[in-house]
């Protein structure tokens, strides 16, 4: 049985890194890559070898870069590994040695393809992060708009929701190339599966918000709306959880339903919005 997951919380602040651990462990994925504050590295990586895992950390720092005006943003830059400015490490951890230190390899090389391989992403989506990286990079780099594009209407399957995972809530390490992206789901309905075996209270948490509708914006914030229900075009909420204050957010606030048009395209009270910094999204 893997470790508890209150434990690794714990240890890791964060149980998204905690289920990626446990995937590690449980076979799910050959090599989990989680990041972790610089000052934390040597604890965790006593930690993690307690648990019977490899460990390995990047050759640099990443500075995530906070943007107070948009909501959250998971855009960040390079530091050399000494410098003096804090930072954040990535950490590869595997029941095999040979692996973390391949994935390490990978990361300094910028090598995606074969990171993303022995990460256990699935190959189109791999292809996906590769070819939005230089704009992605620049922008919130969530990839969320892009994997939109790809997809075809509004609903999609809820075990391939990566656009909350602000909230270190989500059953995908990878972005998927789309949110109907079939390899993803797979590897979203194993995770979820275990997650239920280990803590049907997470579990259903996990449920809970990742089946709710979403409203992602470039500029504005990004809007779940809960307790909804859908009646065909309409979606009707009880409350809204907004990452940012905006106009957009105000008129969630004020109304209780949104219509919607397209995936690009609704309309929240009078107010007609859309464009390809839009979106809705409904997970079942």
């Amino acid at each position: 049985m893997p470790e508890p997951l209150d434990t690794l919380t714990q240890n890791l602040h964060s149980m998204t890194k905690s289920l990626d651990i446990i995937y590690a462990l449980e076979g799910l994925k050959k090599v989990s890559r989680i990041i972790v504050p610089e000052e934390n590295i040597e604890q965790i990586k006593i930690f993690l070898g307690n648990l019977g895992l490899k460990v390995s950390i990047s050759n640099f720092k990443v500075k995530k870069e906070s943007d107070f005006l948009r909501g959250y943003s998971d855009k960040g830059f390079i530091l050399d590994k000494n410098s003096r400015e804090k930072g954040n490490f990535f950490v590869y951890a595997s029941r095999d040695s040979e692996s973390v230190e391949k994935a390490k390899i990978f990361e300094d090389k910028n090598d995606h393809a074969s990171l993303g391989k022995i990460l256990g992403y699935p190959d189109c989506c791999v292809k996906f992060f590769s070819e939005n990286f230089l704009i992605e990079s620049k922008r919130k780099n969530d990839y969320i708009l892009p994997a939109l594009k790809n997809s075809s209407g509004w609903k999609f399957p809820f075990v391939n929701n990566a656009a909350i995972r602000h909230m270190d809530i989500s059953l995908l390490s990878n972005f998927p190339c789309s949110f109907g992206c079939e390899e993803s789901r797979e590897i979203g309905r194993k995770n979820f599966q275990m997650i239920e075996k280990i803590s049907p209270d997470i579990s259903k948490i996990f449920s809970e918000m990742l089946k709710c509708p979403v409203i992602y914006t470039e500029n504005e914030g990004i809007s779940i709306l809960r307790g909804a229900e859908i009646f065909e075009n309409k979606i009707k909420y009880k409350s809204f959880i907004g990452s940012a204050r905006s106009n957009l957010y105000n008129l969630i606030a004020n109304n209780h339903e949104i219509y919607v048009y397209e995936k690009n395209s609704f309309s929240v009270g009078n107010v007609t919005i859309k464009g390809d910094f839009f979106g809705v999204m409904v997970f079942e």
